[in-house]
């Protein structure tokens, strides 16, 4: 059996393999034993038929990056596959959509649209391109990161800190993921750059908090005085803890004067479990900020090495930086991107999403990636 040339079985390429995908109905002995254990035929196939009904039929597939680029009539698919050597598929990952069709502000209504409250900005070298309730204060979950990164940054350039300064973990400090640090031994030396790096790149919440006392919780609520007192990610935990109802219950209503006698209560309750979390949306508890201020201050701290670990959704091979931090929870998703185009030209793209329903991520994620895919269009 060929396609396109290409022998199937030991011969089959991987591009050949996602085009059988689009052209024909999937078979068992397309996949290994263990792939159709965990992803049957007809999930793959539901799948492919949902991306070409939203998106169009197939057009080309080309390599990308470490992947490949599966062009659909009005999307980009980003795809990665993995075949053994009998030309069987063991790994098929389809990322988001790259929506390559519509303008920008049809993607900013879309998000607009979504059930809840929304937040949209996009501002290219700081003229307002399109926004949506962007002055509004919404509930950002780790993109608040962003306001310690800057007090951090703040104490550096003050001298009162450095970057290879070196503090011990304290077990006060140990938070839930993401991250890795909550498993490291108390009194494990790392440094402020470190801290920062992990902090950024994967939303590590111990590092975010290590960084938070180290500066001082007086110098984060400097920078975002609505959200005073600024909370650890560790007391956020504590808060949605079922056993801690009443505790929430009273930081909603409560004045900045009264939630730190509530965070003295906290000190002394055990660490957050993550099996005893709320689980439905609490984003009463949480750190709000617009999209105005996560521009500002994503703009103050882009320049930091730590934002070019992690480039979020963007396409780093298409800017000459980018610097991304994102968060999310039950009922929040942020998404927060600073480009910067190969001439100078910088863009900051802020999108925030709050609901009280389970959110469908995608929902924003693929609106999101077609502005940044229509800001990369727009250069040169």
């Amino acid at each position: 059996m060929t396609l396109g040339g290409t022998a199937m079985g030991d011969d089959l390429t991987p591009r050949a393999a996602i085009e059988r995908l689009f052209s024909a109905e999937p078979a068992e002995d397309w996949f290994t034993p263990a792939f159709a254990a965990q992803v049957p035929p007809e999930r793959v196939r539901q799948i492919v038929a949902d991306l070409t009904g939203r998106y169009g039929r197939l057009e080309d597939v080309r390599e990308s990056g470490e992947g490949f680029a599966v062009s659909l009539e009005r999307a980009d698919i980003p795809t990665q596959i993995v075949l053994d050597g009998d030309g069987r598929i063991a790994g098929l990952l389809f990322r988001t959509p790259v929506v390559t069709s519509g303008s920008l502000d049809q993607h900013v209504a879309t998000i607009a649209a979504l059930p809840g409250r929304t937040a949209v900005l996009v501002v290219s070298d700081g003229a307002e391109r399109a926004a949506h309730d962007a002055a509004t204060p919404l509930a950002v979950g780790s993109a608040a990161k962003l306001a310690i990164v800057k007090a951090v940054k703040d104490a550096v350039t003050g001298g009162r800190l450095g970057w290879e300064q070196v503090v011990m973990l304290d077990s006060a400090w140990r938070s839930l993921p993401t991250g890795i640090l909550q498993d490291w031994p108390p009194r494990t030396p790392v440094t402020i750059a470190t801290l920062v790096n992990l902090a950024v790149s994967i939303s590590d919440n111990t590092a975010a908090d290590a960084l938070l006392h180290t500066v001082g919780r007086e110098a984060v609520e400097a920078i975002s005085p609505r959200n005073r007192p600024f909370l650890a990610t560790r007391e956020l935990f504590q808060l949605k803890m079922r056993t801690n109802a009443d505790l929430r219950a009273a930081w909603a209503v409560s004045s900045a004067v009264e939630r730190r006698s509530i965070l003295d209560r906290l000190s002394e309750k055990p660490e957050p479990r993550a099996a005893a979390l709320e689980r439905s949306a609490t984003s009463d508890v949480e750190w709000h900020l617009s999209a105005v201020e996560l521009c500002d201050l994503l703009a103050a701290v882009a320049d930091l090495e730590a934002f070019r670990i992690n480039p979020g959704l963007a396409d780093p091979a298409a800017w000459a930086r980018v610097a991304y931090k994102g968060g999310s929870e039950a009922g929040v998703l942020n998404l927060s991107t600073l480009l910067v185009a190969a001439d100078g030209t910088r863009h900051c793209v802020i999108a925030t999403w709050n609901d009280a329903k389970t959110l469908d991520e995608q929902r924003l994620m693929v609106p999101y990636r077609a502005i940044l895919e229509a800001l990369a269009r727009q250069q040169g």
